[in-house]
């Protein structure tokens, strides 16, 4: 595994493995990976054969830093190299992505990834992930494209006479740079999301909250949407979540995971806000008192048609809306695993991983498993 130090994510799969009577894997972090790549080489030679997993560099402070700074200088942007960002900060995510996706392309070919490094980094680009699934056939929300402002988010609206958008971060994770746009014809707006707009020392900035906000003042929507499109944004329309029967209006989607191309784990995911994201307080609920079978079926297709679309990679988290006969997919994660105690066949997300060996099974065979 290539993950970053003491990764709670590392420890969940050294647990199942443990637990399924396995050896410990390997682990190289991604500090080390930076520092010193030839030493990757070096321990990948002594494991022929052996499956790569690739963690999620994320809750790293200072790995977060490294990456934007590569980042930073392979861009050659002018002026100083940015500054650290406090905990919970949005910023600086394009040279974040580009110091990662720089990471993901020096990576050797030969091993047997569990998920594609060219894979990963197509999934870390949301914006690139929903248009390579559009192109495969797969259904997602129509896509409006980039932003650079909130002016040009207001022309693309008038533009396709719609009022109702996402605006999402392009290099975001965990609903982070999230908004949910309205406008009326009357000019009234609003915003719904986790960011948290604050001034400090006469500047603004974002930082991601796990409480979800509501914001219908001008000037603070226009400030989140330019602190966002600097950093890559990009917005698609705005498919209403179905709503959950007997709720106070609860809405919810489904994540499902993927695994060589089959659906296994599946969970709801309800909120009373527009974010349905399981951090922030979000309630879990399983699918069988919200969609019948026809439906379910349905999921299980659409699910299996987008994993289909990343050939290379074995373990993929997809967040769906399913409306009856009708679904979206919303999103596809490599790093979508985190889902502890959710089980399939009596099988966790990581007692799947601690099973499997580098050659991938028949298409069936988890039918029964």
């Amino acid at each position: 595994m290539i993950g970053p130090r003491g990764s709670r994510r590392i420890a969940w799969l050294q647990r199942a493995l443990h637990d399924q009577g396995a050896p410990a894997a390997h682990v190289f972090d991604y500090e080390t990976l930076l520092a010193e790549p030839a030493r990757l080489l070096e321990a990948l030679a002594q494991l022929p054969g052996a499956i790569v997993k690739l963690e999620s560099p994320g809750e790293a402070p200072e790995l977060h830093q490294a990456l934007v700074r590569r980042g930073w200088e392979l861009s050659g942007a002018a002026g100083d190299a940015p500054q650290a960002a406090a905990h919970g900060e949005l910023v600086h995510q394009q040279f974040w992505y580009a110091g990662f996706a720089d990471v993901l392309a020096a990576l050797p070919s030969g091993p047997h990834y569990l998920n594609a490094p060219a894979d990963l980094a197509c999934m870390s680009d949301k914006l690139h992930c929903q248009q390579h699934l559009a192109a495969a056939g797969v259904a997602v929300p129509p896509l409006f494209g980039l932003i650079s402002s909130y002016e040009d988010l207001r022309e693309r609206l008038r533009d396709a006479g719609c009022e109702r958008v996402f605006v999402k971060a392009r290099y975001g994770s965990s609903g982070a740079g999230v908004l949910a746009y309205a406008r009326n014809r009357d000019g009234r707006e609003v915003a719904y999301g986790s960011a948290e707009l604050v001034e400090q020392d006469g500047r603004w900035r974002v930082f991601n909250s796990l409480r979800q906000r509501r914001y219908d003042r001008h000037d603070d929507i226009a400030r989140l949407v330019d602190l966002l499109a600097v950093q890559g944004a990009y917005i698609e329309r705005w498919i209403p979540k179905p709503t959950v029967p007997g709720s106070d209006g609860r809405r919810y989607d489904v994540r499902v995971i993927a695994l060589d191309g089959q659906p296994r784990q599946r969970v709801a995911r309800m909120s009373a806000g527009a974010l349905t994201n399981l951090h922030l307080g979000n309630a879990r609920t399983g699918l069988d008192f919200l969609l019948d079978a026809e439906a379910i079926e349905h999921l299980e297709t659409t699910t299996a048609t987008a994993a289909a679309a990343f050939p290379n990679s074995r373990m993929i988290g997809f967040d769906l809306i399913v409306r009856g006969m009708r679904s979206w997919v919303l999103e596809a994660n490599g790093f979508g695993d985190l889902l502890l105690d959710l089980r399939h066949a009596g099988r966790t997300t990581y007692e799947d991983q601690a099973l499997l060996t580098p050659a991938r099974p028949a298409i069936n065979e988890y039918a029964h498993a």
